[in-house]
């Protein structure tokens, strides 16, 4: 039964149509369309009979939404909260220990302000302040009986402002270990990572210390950054762990100190430690992180630079054979036994000829561009412009060609003449760079403490990095799950804010994962996600003529014409009509 609801904004009364429905068991007003002032409705009324028709996008936010809802996901969050008895704004009067009920902000408990960012994050990453313009466009206000229109950034800051840090951790593992139980994952291989995300976080800003100036990945050194690590499933890639750190914390440093953590979120899943292999990376690879491993127990599969192998893959080079990694899939491997670091470990050297080709045209690219630099440099000499003499002019040269990979072996350079009469000379060294392609281009070095397992076995485990850099892929997505910029600028509220971004990820990954298992025709969650947006959900409202001093409203609602791709999976992503 729809009925008529006034509210004064600013000093002005505006009407709307809403209807009761019941959202988790309880009657919730929901907004059915915005009528204006009695002004805009008279005129309406002085029309003839009329209908009027809205639509908004559904299919995505429907389908999160009724997942976040399976999962309890607002609840969980609201119940660590409660139990915390941490508030950091209108504390409770009830001693910590005391659970005390969640508090309500705009109508919104945190764990429902956080679900809808979770939700927002998936479908369309905009900053808070700009929520409830695109909340509006979707049916998320009538799903989920928030008040969108009344979500502003400083809804959202507050929300997130009453989540301590330390309970993150907490919340994700009882979440993961529903979500493994729920969706019967395997976790027999599991892949850790880490990556840096840039941020627009003034440097003079000294109310956070998580943004730092470190190696920046995506070659943006002007700007400070953050650091995430992820642990992820090999099968299907689901995000089980995550923590946010210091930008200027080196990888391997950063996966000394959260291996215990690590190891701590396997034993919380209830899984036999011996049953499982950790595949990192081999920038996450020192003496000192081995020997952590070796002591945790952990069985492990991981990289090694190939020059501290130079011997080893010396040796592997002549004798590399085929090995079927995948039915029709060969790669040129080489397997040994070898002492490193005090243990007796096998090790794989492997030619990945797409890393090869990938390789010698990025070493192109650095000769192109150190030619040009060398090149500026000669000019100076010429023009007699050079106010530094022979010994820093070769210092800097050689550290210019040290900073690029291999350019040191395939530029040679000639500094000819005594100061100041200096002339620089530059030639590419051919021989150096075929040497290169043939030796060193496209090698692997693999190492694992599996001696059982056969080398395809080390290779494809190996191989499953990818799923974790697709998430990191996935969450660098400027639409979707977009982790920067990052429009916060306090430590807390950037954990927070990492946190909503790995919840829409796993929401997301979870969708995909269940359409995938129904034979979705969606390759990716992005294009899966894009195609639930295209269905859209209309409003029919008919108003008949006055009859007996009485005009009528009838609403009825349908979903607008579908996909015929998508239409199969709509049920089964618990999207309703």
């Amino acid at each position: 039964m729809s009925s008529l609801q006034a509210i004064r904004v600013k000093g002005n009364t505006y009407y709307r149509l809403v209807t009761c429905r019941r959202i988790d068991g309880k009657p919730t007003p929901v907004v059915l369309a915005y009528l204006g002032k009695a002004d805009d409705i008279q005129k309406r009324l002085e029309g003839a009979d009329e209908a009027r028709v809205r639509s908004w996008s559904h299919g995505a936010v429907a389908a999160l939404h009724s997942l976040a809802r399976e999962l309890q996901l607002a609840e969980l969050i609201d119940r660590h909260l409660s139990k915390s008895g941490k508030r950091s704004r209108h504390p409770g009067s009830q001693a910590p220990h005391v659970p005390i009920p969640a508090q309500l902000n705009d109508g919104l408990t945190v764990g429902q302000s956080l679900t809808l960012v979770a939700i927002g994050r998936a479908c369309c990453a905009t900053s808070k302040r700009a929520f409830a313009e695109w909340a509006k466009t979707t049916t998320l206000g009538q799903l989920s009986g928030a008040p969108v229109e009344q979500l502003t950034s400083q809804h959202f800051w507050d929300q997130m402002d009453q989540l301590p840090v330390e309970l993150i951790e907490p919340i994700e593992h009882e979440l993961i270990s529903d979500v493994v139980r729920r969706f019967e994952l395997p976790l027999d291989t599991l892949l850790f990572d880490a990556t840096n995300f840039f941020t627009f976080i003034a440097s003079a800003n000294e109310h956070c210390e998580l943004p730092a100036r470190g190696k920046q990945k995506q070659k943006r050194n002007d700007l400070r950054q953050v650091g995430v690590a992820l642990l992820c499933s090999r099968q299907h890639g689901i995000p089980l762990w995550h923590r946010t750190y210091g930008g200027n914390v080196a990888d391997a440093t950063c996966f000394s100190e959260v291996l215990p953590s690590l190891k701590q979120r396997m034993v919380d899943l209830r899984r036999d430690l011996d049953s499982l292999t950790v595949v990192y990376d081999k920038g996450n690879v020192s003496r000192d992180n081995q020997r952590q491993v070796d002591e945790s127990g952990l069985h492990y599969v991981s990289g090694l630079t190939v020059a501290s192998q130079r011997d080893l893959v010396d040796e592997a080079n002549p004798q590399l054979a085929p090995v079927e990694i995948e039915p029709g899939e060969t790669v040129p491997a080489y397997r040994a036994m070898r002492n490193v670091w005090g243990a007796e470990r096998t090790l794989v050297v492997l030619c990945s000829e797409r890393l090869r080709q990938g390789q010698m045209a990025g070493v192109m690219q650095h000769v192109a561009r150190a030619q040009q630099w060398l090149s500026e440099q000669a000019d100076i000499l010429r023009r007699g412009k050079q106010k530094r003499n022979r010994v820093r002019i070769e210092h800097d040269i050689e550290n210019y060609l040290k900073g690029r990979q291999h350019l040191s072996e395939v530029i040679r350079f000639n500094l000819a003449g005594e100061d100041p009469d200096l002339a620089l000379t530059y030639e590419f060294n051919q021989a150096a760079f075929d040497a290169l392609a043939q030796r060193t281009f496209g090698r692997l070095v693999l190492m694992t403490d599996r001696h059982d397992w056969s080398t395809a076995e080390i290779v494809r485990a190996y191989h499953g990095q990818s799923a974790v850099e697709a998430a990191f892929a996935h969450l660098k997505d400027p639409v979707h799950l977009a982790l920067r910029p990052q429009h916060h600028w306090t430590d807390q509220k950037l954990h927070v804010h990492v946190f909503t971004c790995m919840l829409g990820f796993l929401l997301s990954n979870l969708l995909h994962l269940r359409a995938r298992r129904a034979n979705s025709p969606y390759a990716s969650m992005e294009s899966l996600l894009e195609a639930l947006g295209r269905v859209r959900r209309t409003m029919l409202v008919r108003r008949s003529g006055a009859r007996g001093g009485k005009r009528s409203t009838r609403v009825t609602y349908q979903l607008e014409e579908i996909e015929p791709e998508i239409a199969p999976l709509l049920p089964i992503l618990g999207v309703p009509g």
